[in-house]
């Protein structure tokens, strides 16, 4: 298999930077859910709706961001008093319900439980990437990534309850493009990259190997051509993504409105 060439943003010249555009692992994921959502959220840009869930998700990867620290021991209670200081950041007006609430301390009284005592070896956090695939420059953001030896290894927090099979984690688009562009700043290390589910604990990654960074090249580039090929960003046929979808509740979506009222009165 040939490799799909990676460049740099500053290799472009001028005429070519005017014809790139922006793609990252949210967008194409919004579009994979539902391509309405992904016509709302990135081309008409409509504003999101607020989602304790995924509130509560930022509250937890600010404390760990915050306190994690390769020089200091993981202490509980500045754990919990980053937590406790996080919330009303966060969620000036109280919206997330006690219920939420108490999950994200559990988690981290869970994730101190799993580490205390445990040395880190933390090259960066919420680390940022960006290349060029194609015509198409990659953006994001690495919630953690270590480098141990010969190893990069990439830890992405997940603060919700559905998880990935560990039998699928090596076709997860969103590590396949953390490692890809770890691979490209790192040529010569290992990639290892992993799931990190908070609330069970359990941690399901995969050893990229050379011919899995270039399946993620072409992986990516054909769900972007998908997108970039759309002309109708059509509802999707799950109607169960409407229940919640930031722009039914808004009511931009007339499909999701519709939806979500038949689904209320059933």
């Amino acid at each position: 298999m040939s490799s799909i060439l990676i460049k740099s943003y500053n290799d472009l010249s001028d005429l070519q930077k005017l014809g790139v555009v922006d793609f990252s692992y949210s967008r194409v994921d919004t579009y994979n859910q539902c391509p309405a959502k992904y016509f709302y959220s990135y081309i008409l840009k409509e504003p999101r709706q607020f989602n304790p869930p995924a509130v509560l998700g930022n509250i937890v990867h600010s404390v760990l961001e915050n306190i994690l620290d390769n020089d200091k021991v993981l202490d509980i209670g500045e754990l919990r008093d980053e937590y406790a200081k996080n919330l009303p950041i966060w969620d000036p007006n109280g919206l997330i319900p006690p219920d939420l609430i108490s999950a994200g301390s559990t988690i981290i009284n869970e994730f101190y439980d799993q580490h205390a005592g445990k040395e880190f070896n933390i090259y960066e956090k919420e680390m940022s990437f960006n290349f060029i695939l194609g015509i198409y420059k990659i953006i994001g953001f690495i919630d953690r990534v270590d480098i141990i030896g010969d190893r990069v290894n990439i830890t992405d927090y997940k603060t919700g309850k559905w998880e990935v099979t560990q039998k699928d984690v090596h076709n997860n688009l969103q590590l396949g493009i953390y490692a890809l562009a770890l691979h490209n700043i790192f040529p010569e290390k290992e990639i290892y990259a992993e799931l990190y589910y908070l609330r069970s604990g359990k941690r399901k990654g995969h050893l990229f190997s050379a011919e899995d960074i270039e399946n993620v090249k072409v992986k990516l580039l054909d769900n972007i051509y998908k997108i970039m090929n759309d002309a109708n960003f059509l509802p999707t046929s799950n109607s169960r993504i409407c229940s919640y979808c930031d722009h039914a509740k808004s009511e931009a979506c007339g499909t999701g409105v519709f939806r979500n009222k038949k689904n209320k009165f059933r």
